[in-house]
Formats: C-alpha cells, structure tokens, sequence
C-alpha cells in the first residue's frame, strides 16, 4: 500500500495545531491528580476514621470503571441537566457556549486522582517511620515533616510509577473524541474527512503522540536521575 505523502503532511500540520487543547487534557488533571490524590493518600496512610475507608471504596470502584464510560455518563448528565441548573444559579450561558473540554477534563481528573492515591499511598509506605520520628524529635510539627521532610523523598520512590501514569494520560487522552472535544486525533482526522486518507491521518496522529511521550519520558527519567539526591539527604 503506497502511503499519501501529501495526505500525510496535511494531517500532521492540521493535528499540531490541537497540541495546546491536548496539553491542557494532560497537565490540569495530572497536578490536580498529584495534589489531591497525595493528600487522600496520606488520610489512608494515616487510617483517617471514615475519610480513609471512604477513599478506599471511591478508589476501589472508580478505578474499575474505564475513563470512556465516565466521560460519557458525565456528558450525559450535564446535557441533561444544565438546563435545570442554568434557571436554578441564574446562569447567563446558554449550553452551547459550554467548552465540552472541561468535561473531559473532570472525567480523566477524577481517573488520575484514583491513581495518584494508589501510587502515593505506596510510596508513603516506603517511608521509614524512622523519618517521621527524626522529625518530630527535632520539634518540626507534622505538616513541616510532611512538605519539608516526606514529600522530597516521596517523590523519588513514586517518579517510576508517575511516568507511566503520565504516559498512559497522554495516550488515554484521545478518547475525548467520544464527546466531541477536539484534539489532536480529531485534527488529524479533519483533513481525512474530505480526501477519505484515513490511514495517513491516524499515522500522523499516532507520530504526534508518538513524540509527546518520548519528551515526557525522557524529561520526567532525567528527573528521577536528579530527585535521587533527595533520598540521600534524608534522615538518618
């Protein structure tokens, strides 16, 4: 099969010009998925009455559910729903001035929380308690021990995991294309649209992705090369 060169080019082009729309689809959910999932994490490793039985459940369950079918029960709700809630708040916007994007954005946020929790709650776990009491003897309360003592070292011990939950995000991110936002496979797929070169406008879209992992990955290896220090500087 001779490949449209042409084709190729058009889509690469078309598909490059979404990258801001799929960067925001991989960095919003991932910080707000370390922050709170880091914080629920350290409810259940500290076994929080109620909260950390609770975070248990909610990860239990959500983690079974796959990120395609959230987005689409979540789509579904606001379209069903946001007329009632537009007359109940007294919203102006009507509901196609609404960037679907920012469901999207909920759905896969609410996916990285669940495995952020799992991988912070191991690594707190890898934390020997030594450290913990180290801090507390030199009269650091227990919020300066977490941010000043076991944060720099938890970061080491999850960074293996976090990259290839980052590298999944960022392939799992195509499926937005189920509720219509666009990105890049919707931008590559575009120019397919009218010359029908479909195969050309997936292989530029897998290229695209392609490239974004490899950049993570090797930036995200040469700063777990960098955070060891910190393991080092632990106490002992």
């Amino acid at each position: 099969m001779d490949i449209d060169f042409k084709a190729f080019s058009d889509s690469f082009k078309n598909g490059i010009i979404y990258i801001p729309n799929t960067i925001k689809l991989i960095l919003i959910p991932l910080v707000i998925g370390f922050l709170v999932g880091t914080f629920l994490a350290y409810l259940r490793y500290k076994k929080v009455k109620i909260a950390s039985q609770a975070i248990t459940a909610f990860v239990t369950f959500y983690r079974g559910v796959p990120v395609i079918i959230a987005m689409l029960i979540y789509n579904l709700i606001f379209l069903l729903f946001y007329s009632s809630w537009q007359a109940f708040f007294h919203w102006k916007r009507n509901l196609q001035d609404i960037n679907l994007l920012w469901i999207a954005i909920f759905a896969l946020t609410l996916s990285e929380i669940c495995g952020m929790e799992e991988i912070m709650r191991t690594a707190f776990l890898g934390i020997e308690k030594g450290q913990w009491e180290a801090g507390k003897s030199i009269g650091m309360k227990e919020h300066q021990i977490v941010l000043h003592v076991i944060i720099p070292q938890l970061i080491p011990i999850a960074l293996p995991n976090l990259t290839n939950l980052t590298l999944g995000l960022i392939k799992n991110s195509s499926v937005v294309i189920s509720i219509g936002v666009v990105d890049i496979m919707v931008g590559c797929t575009k120019p397919a649209d009218i010359t029908y070169s479909y195969f050309e406008a997936y292989l530029a879209a897998a290229m695209i992705y392609w490239g974004i992992n490899i950049i993570v990955e090797f930036s995200l290896r040469k700063y777990e090369h960098y955070s060891k220090k910190f393991r080092k500087g632990a106490f002992v």
